[in-house]
């Protein structure tokens, strides 16, 4: 347990919330249990981004939502990523609590990534919504019920 808390220490070290900057978002389910293989209990971390969006915290492009983690993508908002990760989970793990699943729902801390203006941002949502395709849970990346795709994705975008 001491090496968990030590790692989450480390994630956050040189972390840094700018509102408006762009950000590549991954938790995962407390003992990487498979509890989103659940279409019900993926709607609610979806709609849970959603609200993010609607609150204007976190303006999702996009948003995947496999068995035991979850990568979303967008622009920071007037909020901090603590604030959103902290709403996310929160709120989610409530509404799962409710619903049958276990506490804890997710593991302490998340993976951060702000966009460099180097990047292809195209290309590494596109790496991440095709997580689905890589888990060989879906054969073609449309046939993936759990995600939200941004409003310019062409279903013939590939990685670079």
């Amino acid at each position: 347990m001491a090496h968990t808390k030590r790692h989450s220490c480390e994630l956050r070290k040189g972390r840094y919330s700018q509102p408006g900057n762009y950000y590549f978002l991954t938790t995962a389910v407390a003992d990487r249990r498979r509890i989103f293989a659940a279409s019900d209990h993926a709607v609610v971390v979806l709609d849970t981004i959603r609200w993010l969006d609607s609150a204007r915290q976190f303006i999702v492009d996009a948003a995947v939502v496999m068995p035991d983690h979850l990568h979303f993508v967008g622009q920071l908002g007037d909020s901090t990523l603590a604030r959103v990760m902290h709403s996310l989970k929160s709120y989610s793990a409530n509404r799962l609590a409710a619903a049958g699943v276990s506490s804890p729902v997710w593991q302490d801390g998340y993976h951060d990534h702000g966009l460099r203006k180097d990047e292809n941002y195209r290309a590494r949502v596109a790496y991440v919504l095709q997580n689905p395709l890589r888990a060989r849970l879906v054969q073609r990346m449309e046939d993936y019920p759990h995600m939200i795709l941004p409003i310019w994705w062409r279903s013939d975008e590939r990685i670079d």
